[in-house]
């Protein structure tokens, strides 16, 4: 009797896979053969879940912004207003190794994003969606702000996130958890006033 194959599952294991060698080994280091040895299968079944190494890259990059979407979403269940911002921009940032983890793997996309187009799509669907969470957070926190100063301000916490993550990796020692929160808070309270 011929074995019954979860093929979204053996999917979902090779892009496992690929964000696993990309956190350990940068983009460079995902090779097929890499991702394949941390799937625990021959380079060969790669290419029957997949058309390319880019194709799994894509997939992988699209696994993070969707695990740490959801995750966002998930914080800010029962909260609302500023608490509500403050807890998704908080789940956001690299706070924890989970996260660390995320934003080593997002550095590692940002800097091939620049030059391939599909994972420029990718990190360019992840802003759209990550810059309408905060839009509607914001709105609810601040229902008075005028659209285009809301707008505005989504830019700034976009850029706050992306330098105190940035930081959160690249510094850990200078840009501490607290030292985070810190920046986080401290640019809400400006907004509280």
């Amino acid at each position: 009797m011929p074995r019954v194959v979860d093929h979204q599952m053996r999917r979902d294991e090779i892009v496992a896979a690929a964000w696993q060698a990309i956190a350990l080994d940068g983009i460079d280091g995902a090779t097929m053969r890499r991702i394949a040895e941390l799937a625990g299968c021959a380079t060969g079944r790669l290419a029957h879940y997949f058309d390319s190494r880019n194709d799994i890259l894509v997939a992988a990059l699209g696994k993070v912004h969707s695990k740490a979407s959801t995750r966002m979403a998930d914080i800010a269940v029962g909260i609302d207003g500023m608490p509500a911002l403050r807890a998704v921009l908080l789940e956001s940032l690299p706070l924890d190794d989970e996260r660390r983890t995320e934003w080593r793997v997002w550095l590692a996309f940002w800097g091939v994003a620049v030059v391939n187009p599909d994972l420029r799509a990718e990190h360019e669907r992840r802003y759209i969606e990550w810059r309408g969470l905060l839009l509607r957070l914001l709105r609810r926190a601040r229902p008075h702000l005028p659209a285009r100063a809301a707008r505005g301000e989504v830019d700034l916490l976009v850029a706050l996130v992306d330098g105190l993550g940035i930081q959160g990796v690249l510094s850990p020692t200078r840009a501490t958890v607290t030292r985070i929160v810190a920046g986080i808070d401290a640019h809400l309270a400006s907004l509280a006033v």
